[in-house]
């Protein structure tokens, strides 16, 4: 029992040190080297639990997302007055808002320039993340707030569209060509009864990826 505590704790150090070097050198010029050091652990201790610097830093997301989960169920929770599109359009604005939802953005956008990490992040989308929409949706459909056939599907392309055909980093565009992505995403969506993404919540979701994508000195699309 101590031998596999001692494991845990070493993953969770190894994490919490990658995290901090991804977001003060970024990803790509981050070494395993620099996280042995900054964990104070050998080089061995890593590759023991991790195969590649790719490894840690799926690790590192898929805390970040399962802690980002925990709060949205905890807002359900919270919210459970409110009808299935109330609580989808609080849900989608809570996620562009919540800054520590977001504090790994920075370090995950060349990780966007990779295709295998790409098909990977959307088959993530559709496994994992949509479902937890779906459920809402669904929510909506019982008590008449929403109107589809189709919650599975909505949640699978809504997010899909959102976090993939929207990133300038997958799919190259400017501002504006961004803005009437979605503009079309609002429209479509509304056609097929989730009529939840609003202007203001656009705006919001502009001024992300401004931040990530568009602001001045970064000029990586």
């Amino acid at each position: 029992m101590q031998k596999k505590y001692d494991s845990k704790v070493t993953i969770e150090t190894i994490l919490t040190v990658s995290t901090k070097l991804f977001l003060e050198k970024g990803f790509d010029k981050t070494s395993m080297r620099d996280i042995a050091e900054a964990a104070n652990v050998s080089k061995g201790a890593i590759y023991h639990h991790f195969k590649s610097k790719d490894d840690v830093i799926n690790a590192v997301t898929k805390r970040q997302t399962e802690a980002t989960k925990e709060t949205m169920k905890l807002l359900l929770s919270q919210t459970s007055s409110l009808s299935g599109k109330e609580q989808l359009s609080l849900i989608l604005e809570k996620t562009i808002e919540n800054q520590e939802i977001h504090y790994l953005d920075d370090a995950m956008v060349p990780k966007m320039k990779s295709a295998e990490f790409v098909i990977s992040y959307m088959k993530d989308c559709v496994n994992n993340d949509a479902p937890f929409l779906s459920k809402i949706i669904q929510k909506g459909i019982d008590d008449g707030s929403i109107v589809t056939k189709y919650p599975d599907e909505c949640a699978e392309i809504f997010l899909l569209l959102l976090n993939v055909w929207c990133d300038p980093a997958v799919f190259t565009c400017d501002e504006e060509k961004l803005l009437t992505r979605l503009n079309f995403l609002q429209t479509l969506m509304a056609s097929l009864g989730i009529d939840v993404l609003n202007n203001t919540l656009i705006e919001k979701f502009m001024n992300l990826l401004h931040r990530l994508y568009f602001k001045e000195g970064n000029n990586e699309t």
